[in-house]
């Protein structure tokens, strides 16, 4: 019996092979799959559709042709008959530049990439590393990006998280370090939308009611969020880090975080200073926390979701210093005792 429905449904696909064949054979001009691979379709601009599930893949050929995509439903749908691929096209909304051949249209919705713009950003970068990210990826001009990221119009932050920051500061830290497509029509607004959007994705109820129980602010949390992610690299020590600035803002103490020094000097030669000179720890800055008390007035960095979490979420610990080993760890502390034995052990170990 099972023989019997294994070689009946065999036949059947064979002769849908076979009639897809036949039908490509009988267009004008001969058919290969090497030759559609070539087959550039006539669209001279950026065109787009939206794939929903339970589409076919002749109602998405006959949505092609009516946005200009491609220049044959019928093509299409034989082609994904020939490749296997006809149940097995991604939902999403798609963007595509002109000159794709129909094969390489098929492709991207069979793979689920909705957009040729794809961008991975990822955590500690500062605005100005975002930027030029997606310049790179000719996602955004530059000028006009820094310039909404910078001074966002109300509109752009309207029922984000980020339309709670103080008033007259950019949005660093408020652009989610993720994995992005961006559509080819879109706009620099339309690009710090959507990462706004994933960053309010990202912080789940649980995380948002335990920022809101630390008692300090959405914005003083990704304040943290941001310096915890220049500092640390072992992710068991992020709740650490986050403990001693806690700590260091209960007794009054300036951070001394390196990171806010490095985010203060910056520039486009280095935006993150490896080795800081005298000269750099006394800069007159209020993100220089060696001499401003409490927090920087914004973010210095993208954190990620575990160091927002950390963030809200200090180890009960009673450090107030770490150092750094050398080895991406860090050695902590609770007396200056502690930790001047710390400095005299680790430094000039190779960092």
């Amino acid at each position: 019996m099972r023989l019997a429905v294994t070689i009946s449904m065999c036949a059947v696909l064979f002769a849908a092979v076979a009639a897809a064949t036949v039908a490509l054979s009988n267009t004008p001009g001969s058919f290969s799959l090497e030759a559609e691979r070539g087959h550039t379709v006539t669209a001279n601009r950026n065109t787009s559709v939206t794939v929903v599930a339970g589409d076919t893949a002749a109602s998405i050929g006959r949505r092609l042709v009516a946005n200009g995509a491609v220049d044959s439903y019928y093509r299409f749908e034989l082609l994904a008959l020939l490749l296997g691929w006809e149940s097995r096209l991604e939902p999403g909304a798609y963007s595509f530049e002109p000159g794709l051949t129909t094969y390489e249209i098929l492709r991207r919705i069979h793979s689920g990439e909705t957009s040729p713009w794809r961008v991975v950003l990822p955590e500690g970068l500062r605005l100005e590393q975002v930027t030029e990210r997606l310049v790179a990826a000719e996602v955004v001009d530059g000028a006009p990006f820094l310039a909404v990221v910078r001074t966002p119009p109300a509109g752009v932050v309207a029922g984000t998280l980020a339309e709670l920051r103080p008033e007259g500061t950019s949005l660093e830290g408020y652009l989610f370090p993720s994995a992005y497509t961006f559509p080819l029509d879109g706009t620099a607004e339309d690009a710090v939308r959507q990462m706004l959007q994933r960053f309010d994705d990202a912080l789940t109820p649980d995380l948002r009611n335990q920022i809101r129980q630390s008692g300090l602010t959405m914005h003083e949390i990704v304040t943290i969020a941001s310096i915890i992610e220049r500092e640390v690299v072992d992710d068991a020590e992020r709740v650490l880090v986050s403990a001693v600035i806690w700590n260091r803002l209960a007794a009054g103490m300036p951070l001394q975080m390196d990171s806010t020094v490095q985010y203060a000097v910056g520039d486009s030669a280095e935006w993150w200073k490896r080795e800081l000179s005298g000269a750099d720890l006394a800069i007159q800055s209020p993100f220089n926390t060696y001499f401003a008390s409490g927090l920087p007035p914004s973010p210095i960095s993208t954190p990620g979701l575990n160091s927002i979490a950390a963030a809200a979420n200090p180890a009960a610990v009673p450090y107030l210093f770490f150092f750094a080993r050398g080895d991406g760890t860090h050695a902590f502390a609770v007396t200056f005792e502690e930790h001047q034995a710390n400095v005299d052990r680790y430094r000039g170990v190779d960092r």
